[in-house]
């Protein structure tokens, strides 16, 4: 006969239980709380595996794609997996449930499973679906106990999304940038498994990340000619492309004005430019209310993560100042200008100033 779950009422578990609290309100890394969930819920619900799924709409219903799973030992995030395939939900009677109903648990003790379910987002139409798997049946208190942990992680997200999203398009703002950068470069840097001595060289088995910087075409005229709600409408739609065209995984920012900045993450050479490919002619085949098409330019560059990241990104920019020079609309790839001789190394600029030279010969 298995063994009842942990009583979190006890000292040992209820300071176990506190201990997962205050990281959890301690983190600011988007990534890092998920993980906390997982291994809290785990930890509350005894769990063999707990799972939490990002949910989208498709013609099937809503379909979930996995993002961090705990089991008895370990737990690890999904983010860098992009070849796993998405789950139909609706098909499984226990998460059609918390998909219609969200905000709630929900229980399932039959047919010798005992599983749990909360959904985050709005009934139908979650963004979110958490799932853990028991071996025993799950206590109500716990089940309870596990819901308001689910809650407080919704709440954590709610709090910085308030603090880090742009209040127009819902991307990352500028001021996260720098955080969030570093991550990434840290992140690819134990990826590439890269030791002090050896940071100057690229590990050909793992798969490079790309800094992109993308700037709307003639913007200045379309806010001079129909006014700032409409530059505000292209805007918004400039970032649902830019959702659509990139992965979860992948870091979107809206960078100041007209500019926006994507982090991809692990991509050889070819599917890099073909995602940021992608994005510019989805933008150049959407139509437009009144303005008719509207294109961007595009400068991209590989990511070292020995080199400095205002670098980089002065890199991206460089690129980018030279798609726009030279007829706007495409996308054009720093390293490939370097070898073919249209740019040259060691006039490197700060990117600010790039940026302000872009925004001064360009804005017309």
């Amino acid at each position: 006969m298995l063994a009842p779950p942990p009583d979190i009422r006890d000292a040992r578990g209820m300071l176990n239980l506190l201990g997962q609290v205050d990281a959890m309100s301690a983190s600011r890394d988007r990534e890092l709380l998920t993980l906390r969930l997982v291994t809290a819920v785990r930890d509350i619900l005894d769990a063999t595996t707990v799972s939490l799924f990002a949910v989208t709409a498709s013609g099937n219903g809503p379909v979930g794609a996995l993002v961090a799973e705990a089991d008895a030992t370990t737990q690890q995030l999904s983010l860098d997996d992009d070849t796993q395939p998405t789950s139909v939900l609706m098909v499984d009677p226990l998460l059609a449930s918390a998909i219609r109903q969200t905000d709630l648990p929900h229980e399932d003790n039959s047919n010798g499973r005992h599983r749990f379910a909360y959904a985050i987002g709005s009934d139908g139409n979650p963004h979110a679906l958490l799932v853990a798997t028991s071996e025993h049946p799950i206590d109500a208190r716990f089940c309870q106990a596990a819901s308001h942990i689910v809650r407080f992680y919704r709440n954590q997200l709610d709090l910085l999304d308030y603090a880090e999203l742009d209040t127009l398009t819902k991307l990352l703002n500028r001021k996260t940038f720098d955080e969030n950068f570093d991550r990434f470069l840290a992140r690819a840097n134990r990826c590439t498994g890269k030791v002090p001595e050896r940071r100057n060289e690229f590990d050909t088995d793992v798969k490079p990340s790309w800094l992109a910087v993308i700037d709307i075409d003639h913007f200045k005229r379309i806010n001079d000619r129909f006014g700032h709600l409409f530059g505000d409408e292209v805007l918004l739609r400039v970032a649902e492309l830019l959702k659509r065209s990139f992965r979860q995984c992948d870091k979107l920012f809206r960078f100041g004005g007209e500019e926006f900045i994507v982090l991809l993450r692990h991509a050889n050479e070819k599917d890099a430019h073909d995602a940021f490919e992608r994005f510019r002619a989805a933008l150049e085949a959407h139509e437009f209310p009144q303005l008719g098409r509207v294109t961007a330019s595009l400068g991209y560059t590989r990511i070292d993560p020995s080199t400095p990241s205002a670098e980089i990104l002065g890199h991206a920019d460089e690129a980018l100042y030279y798609s726009k020079g030279h007829g706007r609309n495409q996308i054009r790839w720093y390293e490939q200008l370097l070898s073919d001789g249209q740019l040259q190394t060691g006039k490197q600029g700060d990117s600010s100033s790039l940026q302000a030279a872009i925004d001064l010969l360009f804005s017309s």
